[in-house]
């Protein structure tokens, strides 16, 4: 095992938790944004912030999760350089070990 840590933009959780982050910003931006008159001051104001918020949510969500889903589509597994010629073969894992014979009850 290599004691190196690598970023990369494939990993699809980090997708994931990206659009909840931003899903769970938009969840809690809405409220600021209806009290500072973003939605306009009629009646009809309420329902356009819950719009916003159930369609933000639904969009960031989505996107995050889509997009970790398509770029698993692109990962492609191959063993590193280094490890080819010099490593030393692995060899499998040793099989468990035999139980003593029992002697009979007598001797």
């Amino acid at each position: 095992m290599s004691g190196t840590i690598r970023f990369t933009w494939l990993r699809s959780g980090g997708w994931t938790r990206i659009g909840t982050v931003a899903a769970i910003a938009v969840l809690f931006a809405t409220p600021m944004l209806w009290a500072m008159g973003m939605f306009g001051a009629d009646e009809d104001s309420v329902r356009r912030a819950i719009v916003f918020a159930a369609a933000g949510i639904w969009f960031f969500f989505l996107i995050g999760w889509g997009a970790g889903w398509a770029m698993r589509g692109f990962i492609v597994r191959q063993r590193d350089d280094d490890e080819g010629e010099e490593s030393t073969p692995r060899r499998p894992p040793a099989a468990a070990p035999h139980p003593a014979p029992h002697r009979p009850a007598g001797h």
